[in-house]
């Protein structure tokens, strides 16, 4: 049957304006054209046609038709269309279920199923339960039931796809009775049966009143069958999208090929029993088309040939009429060496459009982190746009507030969790927010860099000396948290109760005044500030879906920022914002209707060109392969590519168009898109080649722009502070720094730069020394002097209990140092029963200090001494600790490693505390490392005696040189011999000057 109330607007020409030309010239009368109705797929589509007939109307006052969306209905609709299907409350159909309490039913069937073996846990059922549903929508869409998956016989399958089966014919019993318990139906569902039902309504009484079906290619079989309904009513239309009426021979391949941007239509035009080239031209503006949107046209026509026919290119240059250089007009392919580049490529021809008067411009992508190199690129000229396609939830403001605060909550507030949390914008607790950041700086500083100081927040809290940070991290933070640690340390909560928490702490976190009949935040005052803008709103939506549907949901609280994260990835927030009046940025499903206002003055960039963007990676069903989709009708895997070349088909006929892609992303090379390689061919085999312009003068542009320029390499660091800026006070451990690195000295002691400790430091090497060291010194300190007791080894040992207590709870501390403290301990004790019968005293951390004379005035030596021994004969021992290596004999003999010196030479002028003068009998490391084979060795690399007199004027040498007014402090004198720390190596730049290119960046 052929029917003239089929039309299609040509691919290249503005969808939107086109369709409401064509409109107002299908009515006779404003009042008819007010008693229209047009449906179309979505709501963004409504809004571009409305937007349309404004601009069309150029300012004169008119009446719309009604404008409603038959595609997204559920997850798009207002209540206008539900109305207009028939759904009030006279309705018969129950009401449908919402997507949360779907997902939430079907993850409940889930978890008692197992799969691989294997039970899925929470956050696994929760997101198998997503795609589940989207399965059963494309079933409804496809009129397939899930009855029909009896019919598949498991002996064709894996055992793996058997178990799926299984699965499914489950889901077959048990979902109708599910739905039947909760009173609900499936939202697709419901929106076919209104759908027939309206169809039924209008094929047995047809309307008196214009109605257009337009944009639908027919997908939904539902839809389908409202589309043959209006194309036979008496003032029904139907004007499909960029159908190419003249392909001729290939119409029949097309309908074989599910990737063609014609296949949907195919099916659509054998549904309706009509012929390509019976499908009418929609009549809409009156402008001259120009000779290149043809042209276009039929280069793409060959571009997208179908596999099974494409020995047709081989016959291009016979081909008649000949395809010639008009179809590259106006076309531009630029490839980018990476997405940096792209970015500025695109911004500056989209700046560049703006030149000239009425031009407007619009960049299309599914990459959106292009999409955000762009804007950014944008603001250089002042320019603010928007990513019409939205972001997701879990990239905005609300979003990553509420996940961080959910993943704090779980980590028990680990001190980077929870400083993620409080440094959040949001995050102000009762008071105002610049104020209550300050606290928090202070917090960090003065408790959780370093080791943590527990776990909790009241250890937090017990670890801060300062009262008045006791107090604001007591009333400002504990108190406004206070609800929901309680509802996560519940036995059983529920998907609910733990929204509610989150939902609640959140509000509280975000006032900036305290509530006057509680002891937290205003919540009030917090709701507005979280909930505001779409993004808030959007969250606002999915929380209280939770708190709704999520009541008999019972699950363990540590899956609860999985399965947040999910649900926030899962929800895409369009801008709120005022719109560019002439830039647009788009995804693929925006740019469908996007409102161009004329051909000649229109500019289209296609970003981001390669594979996985064009066309985009199948989806991944986790419970269907491609025999079984056949087998029960649903369309291929790779359904969406059609889609994505039906949408690259439309939008490269355009005059001028602009194709970008990168060659590598992320320094990874890139595969170019499969259409773009296929038009390569088809220029070739035309002899075209060559004709494509590249972007060269883009390129041009970008380099005026930012010109290369040669970087200059960096250079040691050879600062020479004025001689009264110049440190006149070391410690032992500092003059094998002032040696080895002298700008280290510089910054720490001229500059006065402090290095930050590390946030909830780990387990080291340092904090390994720390506790030795402090076990074994309030040992000696405890057993100064005589003979050791019995239960010397329990001494030591409970000193070691005290010192690891606040660290124990740390698996590696708790398994390993401990284990090797315990084996240091035993040959402690035992050393030390050796010793002491030639000791007369032993003194652990002791400081002492010495003098040295330079040209500028003495300079101040300073030691705190591990172990010092005096033995009955008036000699001084002197023993190091190491946890960790001990210096070599070799850095000793170059004068680099100076500690237990120095520490010697206190000890012979009588330098530390309240003790004699004597001579050094011996300078020694014990090398403590707690290991089964050598839990502890003695070390003495100095080979010679000590000799106070040559270090004493080895130091003051050291001291006159840098007393010299010209002497630098240099970074790294020598690369092999350098400090085992170095802190303060960054600002040197010394992997730029030192090791060039091999530096480890």
């Amino acid at each position: 049957m052929t029917s003239p109330s089929v039309y299609s607007i040509d691919a290249g020409m503005p969808f939107a304006r086109e369709l409401a030309l064509g409109i107002a010239k299908l009515v006779d009368s404003p009042e008819r054209l007010a008693r229209g109705l047009v449906l179309l797929p979505s709501r963004r589509a409504a809004r571009a046609l409305q937007a349309a007939f404004l601009d069309g109307a150029e300012g004169v006052p008119m009446l719309l038709p009604r404008m409603l969306p038959i595609g997204d209905f559920g997850n798009d609709d207002d209540g206008r269309l539900s109305s207009f299907l028939g759904d009030d409350a006279s309705s018969d159909l129950p009401p449908p279920i919402s997507k949360i309490r779907r997902q939430i039913c079907l993850a409940k069937l889930l978890r008692h199923f197992p799969l691989g073996g294997q039970y899925p846990t929470q956050p696994q059922a929760m997101r198998l339960a997503d795609s589940l549903g989207q399965l059963l929508d494309q079933l409804y869409n496809a009129d397939a039931t899930v009855e029909q998956l009896r019919d598949l016989l498991p002996d064709q399958f894996s055992a793996h796809w058997q178990d799926i089966l299984t699965l499914l014919g489950i889901l077959i019993d048990r979902w109708p009775d599910i739905l039947a318990q909760e009173g609900l139906i499936d939202v697709v569902d419901r929106r076919n049966r209104l759908l027939r039902r309206r169809a039924k309504q209008w094929r047995d009484q047809p309307p008196d009143q214009l109605i257009v079906i337009a944009g639908s290619t027919g997908s939904i079989a539902a839809t389908r069958e409202l589309i043959g309904v209006v194309a036979n009513l008496p003032d029904g239309h139907i004007v499909l999208p960029g159908l190419d009426r003249y392909a001729g021979d290939q119409w029949s391949a097309i309908f074989e090929d599910s990737g063609h941007p014609q296949y949907q239509l195919a099916q659509l035009l054998a549904y309706l029993e009509i012929t390509p080239d019976a499908v009418q031209n929609w009549t809409g503006s009156t402008d001259p088309i120009p000779p290149e949107l043809p042209a276009r046209r039929d280069l793409m026509r060959e571009v997208f040939r179908p596999a099974a026919i494409s020995d047709g290119w081989q016959r291009l240059g016979d081909a008649s009429p000949m395809i010639n250089r008009t179809a590259l007009a106006g076309l531009k392919v630029i490839t980018a060496r990476d997405r940096r580049e792209e970015a500025n490529l695109i911004a500056l021809s989209l700046r560049e459009a703006l030149e000239k008067p009425n031009q407007t411009a619009a960049m299309i992508t599914p990459d959106r982190q292009l999409a955000e190199l762009v804007i950014a690129d944008l603001r250089r000229w002042d320019i603010v746009i928007e990513d019409s396609a939205g972001k997701r939830l879990s990239l905005c403001p609300p979003g990553r507030f509420l996940s961080l605060l959910c993943d704090a909550v779980d980590a028990n507030f680990a001190p980077l969790r929870l400083l993620s949390l409080l440094k959040h914008p949001y995050c102000a607790g009762g008071m105002n927010s610049i104020q209550f950041r300050h606290f928090v700086d202070q917090i960090e500083l003065a408790v959780l860099r370093g080791p943590r100081p527990g776990d909790g927040l009241p250890a937090i809290a017990a670890a801060l000396d300062d009262a008045e940070l006791r107090h604001f991290f007591e009333t400002h933070v504990i108190a406004n948290l206070a609800a929901l640690i309680d509802c996560w340390q519940v036995p059983n909560p529920t998907l609910a109760s733990l929204a509610d928490g989150i939902a609640e702490a959140a509000e509280r976190l975000c006032a900036t005044v305290m509530d006057s009949n509680s002891d937290g935040a205003d919540r009030g005052a917090g709701a507005i500030e979280l909930w505001k803008n779409a993004d808030g709103m959007a969250a606002s939506d999915l929380f209280g879906s939770l708190a709704a549907d999520g009541r008999d949901s019972a699950i363990d609280a540590g899956d609860m920022p999985q399965i947040l994260r999910q649900l926030l990835e899962d929800i895409n927030v369009h801008p709120f914002g005022t719109p560019h009046p002439r830039l647009t940025i788009l995804g693929a499903v925006e740019a469908r209707m996007h409102l161009a206002r004329a051909v000649d003055a229109h500019r289209l960039i296609l970003a981001g060109f390669n594979e996985g963007n064009w066309p985009p990676r199948p989806d991944i069903d986790p419970w269907m392969n491609s025999a079984m989709r056949a087998a029960v009708g649903l369309p291929p895997k790779n359904w969406r590519s059609g889609l994505s070349a039906h949408d690259v088909y439309m939008a490269i006929c355009s005059k001028d168009i602009i194709v970008t892609r990168a060659d590598k992303e992320a320094g990874t090379p890139t595969t170019k898109s499969r259409w773009l390689q296929r038009m390569e061919v088809v220029v070739n085999a035309l002899g075209l080649d060559g004709y494509i312009d590249d972007g060269a003068i883009e390129k041009a542009w970008l380099a005026k722009f930012e010109p290369k320029t040669i970087p200059q390499l960096a250079v040691r660091p050879l600062p020479c502070p004025p001689l009264a800026s110049r440190p006149r006070q070391f410690s032992a451990t500092e003059i094998d720094i002032w040696i080895t690195d002298p700008y280290a000295i510089y910054a720490k002691k001229i500059l006065r730069l402090k290095p930050l400790d590390d946030i909830d430091r780990s387990a080291d090497v340092a904090l390994r020394g720390i506790l030795f060291h402090d076990a074994l010194a309030d040992f000696s300190k405890a057993n100064s002097t005589g003979q050791l007791g019995e239960d010397a080894l329990q001494q030591l040992l409970d000193f070691g209990k005290i010192h690891f207590s606040s660290q124990i709870g740390q698996p590696s501390i708790r398994y390993f140092w401990w284990t090797r403290f315990e084996a240091m301990a035993a040959w402690f004790i035992e050393n030390e029963h050796r010793r002491r019968d030639d000791l007369q005293s032993i003194h652990a951390e002791i400081s002492g200090i010495i003098f040295l004379q330079a040209e500028q005035g003495p300079v101040k030596l300073t030691a705190r001494a591990d172990r010092l021994e005096y033995d009955k004969d008036g000699q001084w021992t002197i023993v190091d600790y190491k946890t960790g290596t001990v210096p070599s004999g070799s850095l000793i003999k170059k004068g680099v490693r100076n500690q237990l010196a120095v520490e010697g030479l206190i000890a012979f002028d009588g330098g530390f505390e309240s003790l004699p003068a004597g001579a050094v009998r011996s300078l020694e490391y014990w090398q403590l490392s707690g290991k089964k084979s050598a839990p502890g060795e003695i070390k003495t690399p100095f080979a010679d005696l000590f000799d106070a007199d040559e270090v004493r004027d080895r130091l003051e040498r050291l001291a006159n040189y840098f007393d010299q007014a010209d002497t630098p402090y240099a970074s790294e004198l020598d690369p092999i011999n350098v400090p085992p720390f170095k802190p303060y190596q960054h600002l040197s730049r010394s992997r730029e000057w030192l090791y060039g290119d091999n530096a480890d960046e």
